[in-house]
């Protein structure tokens, strides 16, 4: 593969990627959005900066998406006007589209791009930047995509482990934010560490229930993309989240809420989507459905998680 990687995204994470495949030896192009973030990032030992999605991706093998999920079909349609049919792209991205469109299938709608990953699991940004041990989930169907990313990073402290359930995977992540915005109300209430873990068990097998309807592998969300992305994920993405969810915990209103949080929420996007699919489907998603009326004002939070937390956990 060529050894150019195109790092589309400025934020935390693409900055850590970046430096991670920097100190790899690869040639990193980082494009974002704004030109004072570029102007920003040119400041530190990332690779090269550039101005355009073509220009980072035009000649890169590897394509990386770090960007919000409410901005990702505009990233790709810039990036399907050079893409080519031998890149690799990753994606890093936690959300869904309006009617419930995972990123892996905006990046097949708007680009000629087959050979595309997911990465998830438990990415700690202080991990990522520490030179700490770091492991991490991709998904991809594609064996020669999965051993060139790995031979990417290699010679650095990061372990990728394989997976061939997409849908999984990001499934796991988004349903990640949507529990981060209901333990933040939850510790916001000051319910305590019991109904910490009864939320985050529940998102958890909320997502598997969403997953299965959607096709994916049960064993996904048992595993680092599940468990691990779930239980313990501490990134700055689930920070803003649990800030949001305590903020309506103290009864802010979603606006006022949001105001001081730099970044996308994506899980209150999330919730809503999840929650008109479950309609659909017939499907049962409790905590999902609270997190979605708690954000619009549509239900009490103390009365609602007590609801949630009398509910039996349908494990199997």
């Amino acid at each position: 593969m060529n050894s150019s990687v195109a790092i589309l995204g400025g934020g935390r994470l693409a900055q850590s990627v970046a430096a991670i495949l920097n100190a790899a030896g690869a040639d990193v192009r980082v494009w974002t959005r704004r030109k004072a973030a570029r102007a920003g990032l040119a400041k530190k030992e990332l690779g090269t900066v550039v101005e355009t999605v073509a220009d980072a991706c035009l000649d890169a093998g590897l394509v990386i998406f770090a960007v919000p999920a409410g901005g990702f079909r505009e990233v790709a349609a810039a990036f399907g006007e050079v893409a080519r049919g031998d890149q690799i792209v990753l994606h890093a991205t936690r959300g869904v589209e309006e009617g419930f469109v995972l990123p892996s299938r905006i990046l097949r709608e708007e680009t000629c791009i087959r050979k595309v990953g997911v990465l998830g699991g438990p990415l700690h940004f202080k991990d990522l930047t520490s030179g700490r041990p770091i492991a991490a989930v991709m998904a991809t169907r594609y064996d020669d995509a999965y051993a060139s990313v790995r031979a990417t990073v290699g010679g650095q402290n990061v372990h990728l482990h394989r997976s061939r359930d997409l849908i999984g995977v990001e499934v796991a992540g988004l349903v990640a934010n949507i529990s981060a915005l209901a333990v933040g109300i939850c510790d916001g209430l000051g319910l305590g560490d019991t109904a910490r873990g009864v939320i985050l068990t529940r998102g958890l097998v909320e997502a598997s229930k969403l997953g299965g309807v959607l096709g994916a592998t049960r064993d996904t969300f048992s595993g680092l993309a599940g468990v691990g992305d779930l239980i313990p994920r501490k990134v700055s993405s689930t920070h803003r989240h649990h800030k949001v969810g305590e903020a309506l915990a103290a009864g802010q209103k979603l606006e006022d809420a949001l105001g001081p949080i730099r970044g996308e929420v994506e899980g209150i996007l999330a919730a809503q989507e999840a929650t008109r699919l479950a309609g659909r489907r017939g499907l049962e998603l409790p905590l999902i459905h609270a997190v979605d009326m708690l954000v619009h004002g549509e239900a009490d939070p103390r009365a609602a998680l007590d609801e949630i937390l009398q509910l039996d956990l349908e494990l199997g």
